[in-house]
């Protein structure tokens, strides 16, 4: 999902590792999962310029094309009712946004926003589904030559009339890229969240409706350049209402993931950096709180290389870090417990289920010596098995080294030929669930 933003910032997917999971897509990268009434996996993805949804059945991943859009459609939101999955893509000139959805007759192909003038392109949209199953979805109009935008709500019905209303006006707020905006059910109301950035500064407002205007309360300012990619929103039993996202502050070297909450109905707001440096791409709210989904990276500048290559490592952020060997393009918290995580790997996208929460913690550490580099580290609850060893580079393949058993939780590997800068990753997969935790060496943790 945000692997096109992430390149459009010079950014590029290296993941390492593989595991036997169940293979949902070959050869794709880019998805979105969301979960049925009943639990019931679902993943969203373009191929071959088509939109396909897939759902696990009860042998098997079950795919339907929802559509042909052509090349460079990106999937952006993959919502389930009742009624079925929902997904909302965008073109490649993010210029033209399509909701899909099945109908008695099949998939239905339904334009969201009107012929755009010359010069205007739409911002990263967010899709919501009301209590009757019918889609919510919020996006900005932008104007690049002055910097104008429009937040714009709009509500398809069941026969597919798309019914759009205007949040802001007079090209408020200004933004040097186009805003990213998220519907929110509050109850019986829509709330809309949308993030940009200004003049040194990245503000996150949440507009809701009073009376016949829309008022927005802000939940974060932060200095720094622009939001990148989404923004994403939960409503827990309790009224708190999550949201989280990535901004740029590349002036300061950070690449932060924001998450702020705070009570329907109240102004009182906290947020709070999660994670230094991460792309962001799901928020998950189970009963013991919010899990943000991401993607960190090493590059080339941090091993005091040329060039503008990197490695990446998906994050899941809740209480606790956990890192997983893949780029994470989904996770969610099924109602019965655990969760789903959707990994993008060498060989495609490819779904987990844990029957608890991700927990498992590894660590990493290297050492050079006359004799070659040692790495060593441990897997916190694992006291047999073995982890992979990695060694990478920015913008090349991983290459597996070898395997080092665990001895106590803990494991050492023998690298006779060490390449500098020394850069490796450990991976143990969970023997339960395959899922594949890891833990990648940062420069300044060997």
């Amino acid at each position: 999902m945000l692997r096109s933003a992430a390149l459009a910032f010079g950014l590029a997917l290296a993941a390492a590792g593989s595991a036997s999971a169940e293979l949902v897509a070959r050869g794709v990268q880019d998805g979105m999962l969301a979960l049925g009434p009943k639990g019931t996996p679902y993943v969203a993805y373009v191929q071959s310029g088509k939109v396909v949804v897939a759902h696990r059945g009860a042998k098997s991943w079950r795919k339907e094309r929802a559509a042909v859009v052509g090349a460079g459609w990106q999937v952006r939101a993959l919502e389930t009712s009742r009624g079925g999955p929902v997904v909302l893509a965008q073109s490649r000139d993010t210029r033209r946004i399509v909701l899909l959805r099945r109908g008695l007759l099949g998939w239905q192909t339904i334009r969201v926003a009107p012929r755009l003038p010359a010069g205007v392109i739409l911002g990263w949209p967010g899709l919501a589904l009301d209590r009757s199953g019918n889609p919510v979805i919020a996006y900005v109009r932008w104007t690049p030559s002055n910097f104008a935008s429009r937040l714009v709500l709009a509500r398809v019905n069941a026969r597919g009339r798309v019914r759009a209303q205007r949040i802001t006006a007079g090209g408020f707020p200004p933004a040097y890229l186009p805003p990213a905006a998220e519907p929110l059910l509050v109850g019986s109301r829509v709330h809309v969240i949308e993030s940009f950035g200004w003049r040194g500064s990245v503000g996150t407002y949440e507009w809701y409706p009073q009376r016949k205007t829309w008022v927005g309360l802000g939940l974060d300012v932060s200095r720094g350049d622009w939001p990148l990619g989404p923004v994403l929103a939960a409503r827990a039993r309790n009224g708190l209402v999550y949201a989280a996202w990535t901004e740029s502050m590349l002036g300061f070297g950070f690449v932060p993931v924001t998450l702020a909450v705070h009570r329907v109905g109240s102004i009182e707001v906290h947020s709070e950096f999660v994670l230094d440096r991460a792309l962001t791409t799901a928020l998950a709210l189970p009963s013991s709180g919010p899990e943000v989904a991401a993607n960190e990276w090493v590059d080339d500048f941090d091993l005091g290389r040329d060039g503008e290559q990197d490695v990446w490592a998906g994050v899941v952020r809740g209480a606790d870090r956990v890192e997983l060997g893949g780029w994470i393009a989904g996770l969610a918290a099924p109602r019965a417990g655990g969760r789903d995580v959707l990994l993008a790997l060498p060989q495609g996208l490819s779904w987990f289920h844990s029957r608890g929460r991700l927990k498992t913690h590894v660590t990493i550490a290297a050492s050079g010596g006359a004799n070659g580099a040692t790495v060593t580290g441990a897997v916190d609850g694992a006291s047999s098995g073995s982890v992979r060893i990695y060694r990478e580079l920015p913008g090349a393949t991983p290459e597996l080294l070898g395997t080092a058993p665990l001895s106590g939780g803990s494991y050492a590997f023998a690298d006779r030929s060490p390449v500098e800068p020394l850069l490796y990753r450990a991976v143990y997969v969970d023997p339960r669930s395959r899922v594949p935790y890891a833990a990648l060496l940062r420069p300044g943790n060997d």
